[in-house]
């Protein structure tokens, strides 16, 4: 099974939306103030060398270790045990005067040597160091800067902001997701609008009748631009609330030593790109994808000309 750069919009890009709201909508305007900048953690990381153009590697961290707090806004998959995987990654890029914006799965396969090896979300709950690595010497793209932030700040930001405003096309059902909610016009908190973007065993009703949602992929796509779009509605409308909100999520936010707060600014122009899925080759167990030739396409069209080193 492979993967194009056009395909169908799979789960991590579609929360690649939601760590674009927070790095985007809320940080970018607010940043400039320096004393949020100790207020976000840091992460001692070996930067690789390499050609190609400005590279940030955007991190979502699903913590669960935050479920003890009440915030049950982990994976859906049933596990409690795991702390902070990267459930999202995001590289953005620019070349001359254009942004790229690449989705990598989380599930890439990549090999240490002595019959050791891993998926690239894991690493950073294991490493941080081994995800930069494995991005260069598996992907064959040089991060210049980190930035993390877990789905509990994508929560308090909406919760900052007094919440959002959504419409519902049908009742909508998922349990996992712990989400029931009515057709029409709400008001939502950030826990039920993560849930609404998230579902992805979701039931609508229609006609009178439960079925699966026949929107698929495509619906959880509409539905994060749809909330993509109220939070920059709520944040015009209520300006006076950015700092406080910036204030809150910076917590849940770490970077490399060498970047900060403010240097999010510089993703700006990035905010109208369009977000790309890297191609790789799933394993014929679906348990991990790997990279392929149209992976090395991919990434010199982008500027990774040359081979990244450690």
């Amino acid at each position: 099974m492979t993967a194009a750069p056009g395909g169908p919009i799979r789960r991590h890009r579609v929360l690649s939306c939601l760590i674009g709201v927070l790095v985007l909508a809320v940080l970018v305007p607010v940043i400039v103030l320096g004393v949020l900048d100790h207020r976000s953690g840091d992460v001692a990381l070996r930067m690789p060398t390499g050609d190609g153009p400005s590279t940030w590697l955007i991190l979502g961290l699903d913590d669960r270790t935050q479920q003890a707090e009440g915030n049950d806004i982990g994976d859906q998959d049933g596990h409690r045990d795991a702390a902070a995987n990267a459930d999202v990654i995001l590289v953005a890029t620019r070349t001359e005067d254009q942004w790229h914006l690449t989705s990598v799965r989380r599930d890439v396969h990549y090999s240490i040597g002595m019959g050791l090896s891993g998926r690239l979300g894991l690493a950073w709950r294991d490493d941080p160091q081994t995800l930069v690595d494995q991005t260069c010497l598996t992907l064959n793209i040089p991060a210049d800067h980190v930035v993390a932030v877990t789905l509990r700040a994508f929560v308090d930001l909406v919760d900052a902001l007094g919440g959002i405003d959504i419409t519902v096309q049908h009742d909508m059902r998922d349990e996992r997701a712990a989400l029931d909610i009515t057709a029409g016009p709400h008001h939502v908190d950030g826990r039920t609008a993560l849930a609404y973007v998230r579902s992805r065993q979701g039931r609508v009703l229609i006609d009178g009748a439960w079925v699966d949602d026949p929107e698929g992929q495509d619906g959880r796509a509409r539905r994060a631009g749809e909330v993509f779009g109220a939070v920059v509605a709520r944040l015009r409308s209520r300006p006076g609330d950015w700092f406080g909100a910036a204030w809150r999520t910076a917590p849940d936010i770490r970077l490399d030593t060498r970047t900060h707060l403010w240097e999010l600014t510089l993703l700006a122009g990035a905010s109208g790109a369009d977000v790309q899925e890297l191609p790789l080759t799933q394993s014929p167990d679906g348990f991990y994808s790997e990279v392929d030739e149209r992976t090395r396409a991919y990434t010199e069209g982008i500027g990774y000309t040359r081979t990244c080193r450690l």
